[in-house]
């Protein structure tokens, strides 16, 4: 089998619109015991068009925690790295310091599922969902932030002096990270100016929670989440969240818009974190967009339909894109 179009849709995307991919180039497939179904799926893909290794770990305790020594010099050594994990390296330290060598392109495939790679997200046009992120990037800044939706929800927070950060849910070029399908454009909020309410009524990507079935609601004062309360899973992420036994996993730390129109919220966190119309909130961890909270946490849960708006400026409107 050594034609690209013989491999399922989502398979050919990873090697084509997603990575550029080239012959002579080497992949990594990083993989843990839980997810090595997902692991092996790709690898013996790979395999047959590229030079590709992979390693199977113990899978890390949380989102952002470092994979093995082993992994890291891996990740060193390759042009392609697919990161087929139970969750997610992208905020790792591991993961940040190699991509700013200039070789590494990061794919992450974290808490995947098989259905995946055959409809959803990963069947999108990537060339058009990267037009629709960079178009509305430069209206995605400004100084303050205003978050809405019919479930409850309404936030204010500063954004003075963040930039947005993009994911096309592509990495074509050295030293990019993606995770797709997800496609987002994403703010930090300066650290202690968020308030209000944030009402979750769509997924936390967690195995403990994923699609949420009774809205979860968080008091938000000077940036921190001071109150959980719900039912069964506000008392999840409530005992979750108080296990870490730091103050930073609190922290509101991203403001996520998806932007991919194929995505669904299913319970997994690549199309949920993209799905279009909702937007997620990262708490712990905002070393990415710009702030300094370096917490052991970085967790997002999805808003469904929101409307958001910059400095007066209508950006999203129950859901609808108005840039």
């Amino acid at each position: 089998m050594k034609n690209m179009n013989d491999l399922p849709l989502g398979i050919k995307q990873l090697f084509t619109s997603i990575t550029h991919l080239k012959e002579g180039e080497k992949v990594l497939v990083i993989t843990d015991d839980h997810k090595r179904e997902i692991g092996e799926f790709v690898y013996n893909y790979a395999k047959e068009f590229f030079e590709t290794s992979m390693i199977v770990m113990p899978p890390t305790e949380g989102h952002g925690a470092e994979p093995t020594e082993a992994v890291i010099a891996a990740l060193n050594n390759c042009d392609v790295a697919f990161g087929a994990t139970t969750y997610s390296l992208y905020h790792s330290k591991a993961r940040l310091s190699t991509s700013k060598n200039g070789r590494l392109r990061w794919i992450g495939l974290q808490d995947y599922a098989l259905h995946m790679f055959e409809t959803g997200g990963l069947t999108a046009d990537f060339d058009e969902v990267t037009r629709v992120v960079n178009r509305v990037a430069p209206f995605y800044k400004g100084k303050t932030f205003t978050l809405t939706a019919p479930g409850g929800t309404n936030m204010v927070c500063s954004i003075e002096g963040r930039e947005p950060v993009l994911d096309h849910g592509t990495a074509t070029v050295p030293g990019s990270a993606s995770f797709p399908p997800n496609a987002e454009v994403a703010l930090g909020p300066v650290e202690g100016t968020a308030n209000g309410v944030l009402v979750f009524d769509g997924s936390i990507p967690h195995p403990l929670l994923n699609l949420i079935e009774e809205p979860i609601t968080c008091t938000v004062k000077d940036g921190y989440i001071t109150e959980i309360t719900g039912g069964r899973e506000a008392d999840i992420l409530r005992k979750m969240l108080a296990d870490f036994n730091d103050t930073s996993v609190y922290n509101i730390a991203e403001l996520g818009l998806g932007l991919n129109k194929e995505n669904v919220l299913c319970g997994h966190m690549a199309p949920d974190e993209g799905s279009f119309g909702n937007i997620h909130i990262g708490i712990g961890k905002n070393l990415n967009f710009g702030g300094h909270v370096n917490s052991p946490l970085h967790l997002d849960m999805v808003i469904k339909t929101v409307s958001c708006n910059i400095d007066g400026k209508d950006i999203m409107k129950d859901g609808e894109l108005l840039v």
